[in-house]
């Protein structure tokens, strides 16, 4: 571990004297009053330290390395009772790497504006021991430095501006307009020698912006909402350049093409017009609908020219999208409530077909771009009546129907059009004052048109993608509120279902899955409380495939969730709150390979996530207005993951040699001291 000692500090005094002056002066009011009806400012200023490094503990907040770190929370309001005036700030996080700030401003009823901003790191859980140099560059080489480990992150930033503004006789008009930055690197690699592979860092120049435009009426019978939504993406990056390796040999894909550029994400636009409302027919009966057209956009220019088509630079890529919804709920019975939706979507992929490859380069292509058409109808209808002696049944129909391109040559198997109908019957009652229960059965049937092989290759078998597949689904699930004294309270929910697949070729065959999750409060003493959940999560899926030799094999996969938390907080005296919790989870993926053909030699072993936190604080009223608090955080992860430690990357000559590894167990101890000061 390595010892580094920072400190995040910004001037903490100087920022709260400028706004508490901007806000109103700080000043302590006596009047019970005032304190309970009037909003309250607050700042909060402290130094935390984190005892050993952890690179999962601070992935997302930058709390990664040993040392010290500012902490600091603002929360200022100001509101005036004559005009309605409004004045906020708030700041969180501001000595860390995961800070926001927002401000805004608006009369009550009128108008608002504001501003935010946001910070999130993100850093990668893996360390890398690597000799690719130009990290952080778009131009890279294999094995240019001498090896060195990097860990690399990425950091986003978003700005936010808007506001609304009332119109008068139920109009208003609201705006938001944001911009999201993401810079830095992460994992990325090439394969561009036949089975070798390279270790690369994708560099990360990322903006997306996007308007937000809403025109809304409302009165106490109609709601309508006009609007348009508008995102506009930009790389700063088109490619990653690639220079020939210290041996002098040209990277190349598969021993001929040049391999020297890797296209990024590129450049895309889109926009979206909608409409949707609500109308009250009567007291009892209400619709509700939303109509949209989006249109997007992909036509940046290509990192090289088309061999096939040299007068071709871009895809234009051009998306529509069509969607129309409508509901109606209704009560025409006093026993009797109704509720009907249906949803439809049409996707129209209108991309210029063209032919970008010799079909004699690849059997599982016929040389020409695949555009995506899609179109989707769901629909629910839904009856609850009340029945005698407090029963409630609720019966439903689900319906859902996909139609989708098909295309003659596959690289896998493929369907038209797939139909999944399913029922649903709920029997609820309120077994008592204190008791409240469910149960629920689910079935669904999926079907659809003729599936059609793969046509890459001329075996007999083949695998059927599991969205697409025959499949009977039948889940039950409990709910169950329990409070057996004001003071006590359970609550219980459980699911399990089953789902078999009966297409008959390989693939999915059969799955299965539960989950139950129970949680609690007990009032034990006056201003003191204890608070436990816990939870089970199980799933299972059988794959079948056959290897080579037409040897049959299959993997019984299997992932397992189980975690549960306690904790327990109060007051001592008329001045102390004190408070912890601990919480535990672990996850278990299995795979299970079984066959003739499965050599011991072949087994997958397990992988397994532990983390287990322990979080105590103490919070000490030095006056009404001013109080200090400390905090103590201990986490601890371990994992056995054998996919991504110590996996090395090869190429050809020279070997590039990256390896990426992690700490299997990674444990440290964050502790902290607030101060906070708050006035009304």
């Amino acid at each position: 571990m390595r010892n580094i000692n920072k400190v995040r500090a910004i001037s903490l005094s100087v920022i709260a004297a400028s706004l508490t002056a901007a806000f109103g002066s700080a000043h302590a009011e006596n009047d019970v009053v005032q304190r309970l009806i009037r909003p309250e400012s607050s700042v909060s200023v402290g130094l935390g330290y984190l005892t050993e490094d952890a690179a999962r503990f601070g992935q997302y907040s930058g709390l990664r390395d040993t040392g010290a770190y500012a902490i600091a929370d603002v929360h200022l309001i100001n509101r005036d009772d004559a005009t309605g005036r409004w004045l906020r700030f708030d700041g969180r996080n501001l000595g860390l790497d995961n800070r926001s700030l927002r401000f805004e401003h608006s009369v009550q009823g009128a108008w608002r504006y504001f501003l935010d901003y946001d910070q999130t790191p993100r850093y990668s859980q893996y360390e890398v021991r690597t000799g690719l140099q130009g990290i952080g560059h778009d131009f890279q080489r294999v094995n240019g430095v001498p090896m060195r480990e990097k860990r690399l992150h990425t950091d986003r930033e978003a700005i936010s501006f808007g506001g609304q503004y009332a119109l008068g006789t139920g109009w208003d008009v609201r705006l938001k307009l944001k911009q999201d930055t993401k810079h830095g690197d992460r994992l990325y690699g090439g394969y561009p020698v036949n089975q070798k592979h390279i270790f690369l860092a994708e560099p990360i120049d990322h903006t997306m912006r996007q308007i937000d435009l809403v025109l809304g009426y409302a009165d106490p019978r109609l709601q309508l909402s006009a609007g348009y939504y508008g995102s506009f993406f930009e790389n700063g990056d088109s490619a990653l350049r690639l220079a020939t390796n210290p041996a002098g040999t040209q990277i190349t894909n598969l021993g001929t093409a040049r391999f020297d550029r890797l296209a990024l994400a590129p450049d895309n636009y889109a926009h979206q017009f909608y409409l949707d409302g609500g109308y009250t027919f009567t007291p009892t009966t209400r619709a509700n609908f939303k109509i949209a057209k989006s249109f997007a956009y992909q036509d940046d220019s290509f990192v090289e020219r088309s061999v096939r088509q040299p007068r071709v630079n871009s895809l234009d890529g051009k998306l529509e999208t069509t969607l129309v919804q409508f509901g109606l709920s209704a009560r025409p019975l006093q026993k009797l409530s109704l509720v009907a939706d249906w949803r439809y979507e049409k996707r129209d992929d209108r991309t210029t077909q063209r032919r970008y490859f010799d079909p004699a380069a690849s059997r599982t292509f016929n040389g020409f771009n695949e555009t995506r058409d899609y179109e989707v109808n769901t629909g629910k209808l839904e009856a609850r009546y009340m029945l005698p002696a407090g029963f409630k049944l609720t019966g439903g129909i689900d319906y859902d129907e996909k139609t989708r391109d098909v295309y003659d040559v596959r690289l896998a198997s493929a369907r038209k059009r797939t139909e999944e109908l399913g029922y649903r019957v709920e029997v609820s009652r309120s077994l008592s004052a204190t008791v409240n229960g469910s149960v629920s059965v689910i079935q669904s049937e999926r079907s659809g048109s003729q599936i059609l092989q793969e046509t890459s290759t001329a075996t007999s078998y083949y695998a059927v993608p599991y969205h697409l597949a025959d499949r009977d689904r039948e889940k039950v699930r409990l709910r169950l509120d329990w409070m057996p004294a004001e003071v006590l309270s359970f609550q219980l929910t459980a699911d399990a279902f089953e789902d078999d697949y009966k297409d008959g070729g390989y693939g999915i065959d059969k799955g299965r899955g539960s989950f139950w999750s129970v949680d609690g409060t007990w009032v034990f003493a006056t201003d003191w409380d204890v608070h436990g959940w816990a939870s089970r999560e199980y799933s299972r899926q059988v794959n079948q495939t056959r290897g080579a030799g037409n040897a049959d094999w299959l993997a019984n996969l299997q992932v397992q969730t189980e975690a549960f938390g306690v904790g327990v907080q109060g007051k001592v005296g008329t001045r102390w709150k004190l408070g912890g919790d601990v919480s535990y989870s672990h996850n278990l993926n299995k795979y299970g390979l079984q066959g003739a053909s499965i050599t011991p030699a072949m087994a997958i072993d397990d992988v397994k996530f532990t983390v287990t936190t322990l979080k105590l604080f103490a919070e000490y009223e030095m006056r009404k207005d001013l109080s200090l608090r400390f905090d103590a955080v201990h986490d601890q992860w371990s994992t056995n993951d054998w996919q991504w430690a110590n996996f090395i990357y090869t190429s050809a000559a020279p070997s590039d040699g990256t390896t990426l590894s992690q700490d299997e167990t990674q444990e440290t101890t964050f502790v902290g001291v607030t101060m906070r000061y708050k006035w009304r």
